[in-house]
């Protein structure tokens, strides 16, 4: 029971919409109908404020992501090399990105993941981190290095920890994360666009098209 109650829970801490509520509450708007539609913290910053990106990164890392793993490790005393600690993590990455609480929409899930490594390997954390965020400094293309740095994780995992359960969950990891980029919200297709077109641009661009200025700027019609 207490290993259903800590994967049920999970997935609801998971699915609280930090993004949302923020925004709900600081500027009255529902960010899925701004920029990307995605409900994380680059929306958060294009249409709310920057300031807010810090601390809701901070609850999705800790809390949303590290706190079930922490919690099956030291609390219900659950060994590391144990399968059952796969589920917890890749439970809260699931719930961010198709929240119980926005009819299965949600954010990327990348603090959240970043969370759930910290908790299971700081190493992976660290090596993940360092490819994403410079590869992102060096070509400004954030979508394509966090793509990079979760392929790369089964490797790394395999090289240099033993721990095959680790290689399992970065597995599960990236399986999310790609699903969740190509259903983008339930988004429709642009009708200017072929299927393909789009479906590339969101897997490895994270958005629907190239320019992503005008992507991340746009606001509803009539919006001010």
């Amino acid at each position: 029971m207490d290993i259903v109650a800590l994967y049920i829970g999970s997935l609801l801490l998971g699915s609280i919409p930090t993004s949302y509520l923020i925004g709900r509450l600081v500027r009255g708007v529902d960010i899925r109908g701004y920029g990307s539609g995605n409900v994380g913290s680059a929306n958060l910053y294009e249409h709310v404020g920057k300031r807010w990106v810090f601390p809701v990164a901070a609850v999705e890392i800790f809390i949303k992501g590290a706190l079930p793993t922490w919690v099956a490790l030291y609390v219900l005393d659950i060994d590391r090399s144990s399968a059952y600690l796969i589920g917890p993590s890749l439970l809260a990455v699931a719930g961010n990105n198709w929240s119980v609480f926005l009819k299965l929409q949600g954010g990327r899930g990348i603090a959240v993941a970043g969370g759930t490594l910290v908790a299971l390997s700081p190493f992976l954390a660290v090596a993940c981190a360092v490819i994403a965020i410079g590869g992102w400094k060096i070509t400004k293309s954030s979508g394509l290095w966090v793509l990079i740095s979760l392929l790369l994780l089964p490797l790394w995992s395999y090289l240099f920890l033993d721990n095959l359960n680790l290689v399992w969950y970065c597995f599960g990891l990236l399986g999310i994360v790609v699903l969740k980029r190509l259903s983008a919200n339930w988004m429709p297709f642009p009708e200017d666009m072929s299927r393909k077109r789009v479906l590339f641009n969101r897997l490895v661009r994270d958005r629907d098209v190239a320019d992503r200025t005008g992507w991340v700027r746009r606001i509803p019609e009539g919006s001010s």
